[in-house]
């Protein structure tokens, strides 16, 4: 195995597809990084390490992403990373009409703002280090919008691609490529978080009641089936080790008949996704009450 130019930061590194993809790494000889929001998620990303011998090259990293200022002092005191894996990631489930505005800005935060604080971060080093790498890990969300009551998580997402896209021509000239790993479905614990945040909308009240109750019976059924992380894990590997990485990697079977859908005509889209997701006709609205009388 040949010596690695530098280390590797992931960020979201306790679970799901970070913390497959930092052990991974570390068991093909990098350094990883790994941020963590607290000591106990720190503890999970040692032990997994540790189950596989690659403990004396994990060193996790107390962070919140989504604190931009803390991020920008944090990298002070870090080596120059020859390659970010910008894991770090949130769903947000309801009707666009039902989340406020203060949960959007959480989301796009974390999905869409950490990474390109942490990327711009991480630059400088990589001029030093003479080239590297930057790994997105976006979604099919972000290839295509067809998932109901995941308005803002589609958002987050195909920003995300866009900002790819424009970083990936910018910094070619240090040598450093942008490279977008876009999962399909896939069991991190993200989709049971999505339907207990459908649970919070009050959906015995809301008018989108059908859709979230079909909704969350699809998202058991596809928690159930989906393939576990170590797939994409190995993706991300790729993606940093490549001497010739493609600008996207699509992961996951389930991506061919995403893109299928996405593909037809609005109109019939339209259809397909509101007959899946239980959109059915609205009643009419009640008339805004009028203005007491006094008694």
């Amino acid at each position: 195995m040949s010596e690695r130019p530098g280390p590797v930061l992931v960020t979201g590194a306790n679970s799901g597809i970070g913390l497959a993809a930092a052990v991974r790494l570390a068991g093909r000889g990098w350094r990883v990084w790994g941020t963590v929001r607290s000591e106990e998620k720190a503890e999970r990303l040692c032990a997994a390490a540790e189950a596989v011998d690659v403990d004396d090259r994990v060193r996790p990293l107390l962070l919140d992403v989504s604190d931009h200022q803390a991020v920008v002092a944090a990298f002070a005191d870090l080596p120059d990373f020859y390659a970010v894996v910008n894991n770090a990631g949130m769903t947000l489930t309801g009707a666009v009409e039902e989340v406020p505005a203060q949960e959007a800005r959480a989301l796009l935060d974390v999905n869409l703002v950490a990474p390109a604080v942490v990327s711009a971060c991480a630059l400088p080093g990589m001029r030093r280090l003479g080239g590297g790498r930057i790994v997105m890990v976006s979604s099919l969300a972000g290839r295509a919008a067809v998932l109901p009551f995941q308005g803002w998580y589609h958002a987050s997402k195909f920003g995300l691609e866009a900002l790819s896209d424009v970083l990936r021509v910018e910094v070619a000239g240090f040598g450093v490529r942008v490279v977008v790993v876009q999962p399909g479905f896939v069991s991190t614990g993200l989709l049971g978080k999505s339907e207990q945040q459908a649970d919070t909308r009050d959906p015995a009240s809301s008018r989108y009641a059908p859709g979230y109750a079909r909704v969350a019976r699809l998202t058991g059924l596809v928690e159930s089936l989906a393939p576990s992380v170590g797939v994409v894990a190995g993706t991300v590997v790729t993606a940093v080790e490549s001497r010739r990485p493609r600008r996207r990697y699509v992961v996951g079977v389930e991506s061919l008949p995403v893109r299928g859908v996405a593909s037809l005509p609005d109109e019939i889209t339209d259809r397909l996704v509101r007959l899946v997701a239980d959109l059915r006709p609205a009643p009419p609205s009640d008339p805004r009450p009028g203005p007491t009388s006094p008694a």
